[in-house]
């Protein structure tokens, strides 16, 4: 039975592709609620008018769902707590803002930015941390007319009282700080539109969500957001804070730095399992020395927020490969090639025509040798498309022996064989004695050849999936062009 107590949601701002930080807070919340039947909602915080795009929206979406973590309630599905973006939702945060100044836990500022920032560098000459000093706390109501009437249009500040304040995170234990050293803080702007910890809150309670989960980045926000709590007397939910994670030169991943979207790194043809699998590490161990590779039903069977760390993770770009590839092997060759097609069509290799089940036994050859499915086009080309033989290699590879006669005599055992790969490999190694070659020499001319290239998928195999048609004409070419070398 669904557990309408557990409530999670994932709150992206719009302004680029799903974030891989915000990947892994979806891939836990989805795991979470996969076990305690709860909820999972996508919520669009939007409030950042000056960057968000409907385009980035629609990003985050994709991205999440190319993932497959899908939601319960969103902007896209409904539901019974919507509207599900914050730009829909201002009238209700500033029928809070007035609750709040109706019941004198704020107030508003008139103070301009050329004030706040001599308070500030006053503040740091004395060697003070910098905090707003309260001045218009107790403004009486001809001051603020007076300000008003200067074109002064205010803030919504939250009064803040000393005192320590905190709250026990799921995963790092009691956090608490002295609100006396933080000053009072603007809820509202002036243009109306809530600050982030305002605007979270309201949506947080009215929203019901039951545990708040993000990265440690976002610890200095719960404290605002606990006040916030306590001053409209609401209960605060269970806060849970994963790792922050670190570019491998141990900086902060940031929107500004390196590939940080899903969107990109399904362009560089990772696979979906493969992300899921990689992100799951980053800030959590099954606490065993075992496989390193699981579905995401064995995710959901095996995490926990007991065994989530606090210390910071490492974005490794190697271990990501390593986990793609192992997941590439996993692959059936009809759903590797399925994948892979669209990357074959980018390289402008193929076109929507082409035989999937051909290409299904292309991929036996490739799997074993491709990271990302990005490397498909390098790899697969010389099924595709005519290489440029190297003859100077091929008459190197031959020696002194005769090129042509070798060439022509490969040219009249082929052209009888059943065309599957025993057949041809039966054939071909029938006639290395008769011809004065080495094995290797012999089979590297013939690689060189037909293929192009002296390193390539098993010979054999290679010579039955291009098929006998372009393997002739090939063996031809060569045959042709060999004696002007």
């Amino acid at each position: 039975m669904p557990n309408p107590s557990y409530r999670v949601r994932i709150a992206p701002s719009p302004t680029g592709d799903a974030h891989v930080g915000h990947a892994r807070t979806a891939l836990y919340d989805y795991i979470l609620v996969k076990q305690n039947a709860g909820t999972f909602i996508l919520r669009i915080d939007d409030t950042d008018t000056a960057r968000n795009t409907a385009t980035s929206e629609e990003g985050v979406i994709r991205g999440l769902q190319w993932l497959g973590l899908d939601w319960d309630e969103g902007p896209d599905k409904g539901g019974d707590y919507g509207p599900y973006r914050q730009s829909e939702r201002l009238d209700t945060y500033a029928t809070y803002a007035k609750e709040l100044l109706a019941q004198g836990k704020a107030y508003f500022c008139y103070c301009s930015q050329e004030e706040l920032e001599a308070m500030r560098e006053a503040q740091l000459l004395v060697k003070e941390d910098p905090k707003y000093t309260g001045k218009c706390r107790h403004l009486g109501e001809a001051e603020k007319y007076k300000l008003a009437g200067e074109g002064r249009v205010p803030t919504v500040r939250l009064a803040v009282y000393g005192g320590v304040v905190g709250f026990e995170d799921l995963v790092r234990g009691w956090i608490e700080t002295n609100t006396s050293l933080m000053g009072d803080f603007i809820i509202l702007k002036s243009n109306g539109i809530p600050v982030y910890n305002f605007a979270t809150v309201i949506d947080d309670h009215l929203m019901a969500i039951s545990h708040v989960t993000r990265a440690a980045e976002h610890i200095v926000n719960t404290i605002p957001q606990v006040l916030i709590y306590r001053a409209l007397s609401w209960e605060v939910p269970k806060f849970a804070h994963f790792s922050t994670m670190l570019n491998e030169d141990r900086s902060k991943m940031s929107k500004r730095k390196g590939a940080t979207f899903i969107g990109q790194y399904a362009e560089m043809g990772y696979l979906p399992e493969a992300m899921l699998n990689f992100l799951a590490f980053l800030g959590w161990s099954p606490g065993d020395a075992g496989d390193e590779i699981y579905t995401l039903d064995e995710l959901v069977a095996k995490f926990s927020l007991e065994k989530c760390t606090a210390s910071n993770a490492i974005f490794d770009a190697k271990k990501l490969d390593w986990i793609n590839a192992k997941w590439i092997r996993r692959l059936s060759p009809l759903d590797l090639a399925v994948r892979m097609l669209p990357f074959l069509q980018r390289a402008e290799l193929t076109g929507n025509d082409i035989d999937i089940n051909w290409l299904s036994r292309l991929t036996v050859l490739v799997q074993e040798r491709m990271t990302r499915l990005d490397e498909a086009p390098a790899i697969c080309a010389l099924f595709f498309v005519e290489p440029e033989l190297p003859y100077a290699e091929i008459q190197k590879a031959l020696g002194d022996a005769d090129g042509r006669a070798t060439l022509s005599a490969v040219l009249r055992s082929l052209i009888p064989t059943p065309w599957v790969e025993s057949e041809i490999e039966k054939a071909l190694r029938a006639l290395q004695p008769t011809l004065g070659l080495s094995t290797k020499a012999y089979f590297m001319t013939l690689r060189l050849s037909i293929l192009g290239s002296a390193v390539s998928p098993p010979l054999f195999a290679s010579l039955e999936v291009l098929g006998k048609e372009r393997v002739i004409a090939r063996l031809e070419r060569t045959l042709t062009n060999l004696a002007s070398v």
